[in-house]
């Protein structure tokens, strides 16, 4: 995928992602990925014997995966509001 604000030369790299707004994100697709891996594990009959204590297992090892589309929007919220 091309960078939609990127400079033809390619020497000067661009601009940290604010951690605020990272942190936003992640507080957005963190929740999200926590309850649909809840959901996911609710569906797998061979997750039961774990019970209660498996789902949240489950929903926090999703929300620590929930960085990833996190990083990902902020980038793209970054590259929009950037003044060129």
């Amino acid at each position: 995928m091309s960078d939609r604000h990127g400079n033809l030369s390619g020497n000067v790299e661009a601009p940290p992602v604010p951690r605020g707004l990272l942190a936003f994100c992640f507080a957005l697709m963190g929740p999200a990925f926590a309850i649909n891996s809840a959901f996911v594990a609710l569906a797998i009959p061979a997750m039961a014997p774990y019970g209660v204590q498996g789902l949240v297992i489950v929903g926090l090892i999703g929300s620590v995966f929930g960085i990833f589309p996190a990083l990902w929007l902020a980038r793209r919220i970054h590259e929009g509001i950037r003044e060129d």
